[in-house]
């Protein structure tokens, strides 16, 4: 693995910031009496994106991380509930999976003397940091509910069907995208510039399957491996402040993971064992 440096730099620098948003609370709880944090993750994300438009010539992209940046963006600027139900989970995913998988990303082939290493890696971080700012502490009141993952779950299948859609519309002439990839093609080349689901098949080695089979794969097998994995870091990432860093709030894991403790009572038990019996009889 070529750049293994540039590699573990950014990994390490992105867990030391995220983890300090954790443990140094008191710190950036500080920080939202003004607006210091956000007019430098505003400047920093508008800055990568004119970057990507102009020296990448990349004007629009359907692919993930460039759609969660612009949307860092606009967080910054103007916070709102339904942002961060919307985008929170997929950002659980999307840029960590990218720092971590950095060694095989686009950020394999450059190294320190490099901006688009820097873009890279700290562009994601600041997708994570954007909307983890505003999470934690609290500036729109957004909360994991029942209503909120089923937001996002269904703006997710939506996106990730609209993306495919929008892949067989442009896909290169003389490409059928319910034919499997010719022997020795490669994927990318393929399905065209559009093929946004490279990202998770190309590098898994399953670029070869018809767009379709991608489809239906995404849907109906790693969105139910990732959904629950992004929930399950939404819940332990819980807001640590309420009213915009204001109120410091207390999380007691035997009481409220998903509320079992208030759910599994002698009580409720009795009512489900009476309810079973009079199933079984009648």
């Amino acid at each position: 693995m070529s750049h293994i440096a540039e590699y573990l730099v950014g990994m390490i620098v992105s867990i030391l910031v995220i983890t300090s948003m954790f443990v140094f609370h008191k710190f950036w709880a500080k920080t939202t009496k003004t607006y210091w944090v956000r007019i430098i993750l505003f400047a920093w994300m508008l800055g990568n994106q004119i970057y990507i438009v102009i020296f990448e010539n990349i004007t629009f992209d359907w692919e993930l991380c460039y759609i969660l940046a612009w949307s860092a963006v606009i967080l910054m600027a103007c916070p709102t509930k339904l942002q961060i139900d919307l985008f929170m989970p997929l950002v659980m995913v999307g840029p960590i999976l990218a720092i971590g998988g950095g060694f095989v990303g686009t950020a394999k082939e450059f190294g320190f003397d490099h901006f688009r290493y820097w873009n890279y890696y700290f562009a994601h971080l600041g997708i994570i940091v954007s909307y983890l700012y505003i999470y934690l502490y609290d500036f729109t009141g957004a909360r994991l509910s029942w209503q909120s993952i089923r937001r996002s779950a269904i703006f997710s299948v939506l996106l990730l069907t609209f993306v495919m859609v929008w892949n067989m519309a442009y896909i290169p002439v003389g490409t059928n995208p319910l034919e499997s990839l010719p022997v020795g093609t490669k994927p990318n080349g393929h399905w065209g510039k559009n093929y946004i689901y490279k990202f998770i098949f190309d590098n898994l080695g399953l670029g070869y399957l018809n767009l379709l089979a991608q489809y239906f794969i995404m849907i109906f097998g790693f969105s139910w491996i990732l959904f629950p994995l992004c929930y399950t870091m939404m819940f332990f990432a819980r807001p640590i402040y309420a009213n915009q860093g204001t109120e410091k709030l207390k999380f007691d894991i035997h009481e409220e993971i998903l509320g079992i403790k208030k759910i599994v009572t002698k009580q409720n038990l009795q009512k489900v064992y009476a309810t079973i019996a009079l199933k079984i009889k009648g």
